[in-house]
């Protein structure tokens, strides 16, 4: 099928990301003045309202980064794929890679926009957007490289880009 992104690399991203990104949420230290809050009421839920606008919000924004990628390069490189000699590919062949431009630039945006969600979810009351967020949890660095480290292999490596 022609899907932007396949099945595989769906799983790969569920894999990876669960891994290294999410063990680095596992052991992140608490937030400076995190124990200064009151505790939470009985029986209040535990994502409030301000959590899960942040959660829909970053589904919604990867989401659509995700398929605009690909749409973006279906409109950008339909039909300017050319042989060895310079003639213009048939039909399917520019089709076949147009769609491996697509499943590689949807499948990069997953992964690092699943990289960008994990520094964003640091911290919960503070802002983000601050060079601390690369600070105070060694291993929240070392899982973004491993992560590019690996997207850049299967992207560029022959063999492990033909999914």
């Amino acid at each position: 099928p022609n899907t932007p992104i396949t099945t595989i690399q769906i799983l790969y991203s569920n894999f990876i990301c669960a891994v290294t990104l999410g063990f680095v949420t596992a052991i992140e230290p608490a937030e400076d003045g995190i124990m200064a809050l009151p505790p939470r009421r009985v029986g209040k839920r535990l994502i409030g309202r301000y959590l899960f606008l942040r959660i829909i919000l970053g589904t919604v924004l990867l989401t659509g980064c995700v398929v605009g990628s690909a749409v973006i390069v279906n409109s950008t490189y339909s039909g300017t794929f050319k042989n060895e000699d310079g003639t213009p590919m048939n039909d399917e062949d520019d089709e076949k890679e147009t769609l491996y431009k697509i499943r590689a630039t949807a499948f990069n945006v997953l992964d690092f926009g699943a990289m960008s969600v994990m520094l964003s979810a640091r911290f919960a009351y503070n802002s983000s957007v601050t060079p601390k967020v690369f600070r105070g949890n060694p291993a929240a660095l070392a899982s973004c490289v491993i992560v590019a480290v690996l997207q850049v292999m299967c992207t560029y490596i022959p063999g492990l880009n033909t999914f």
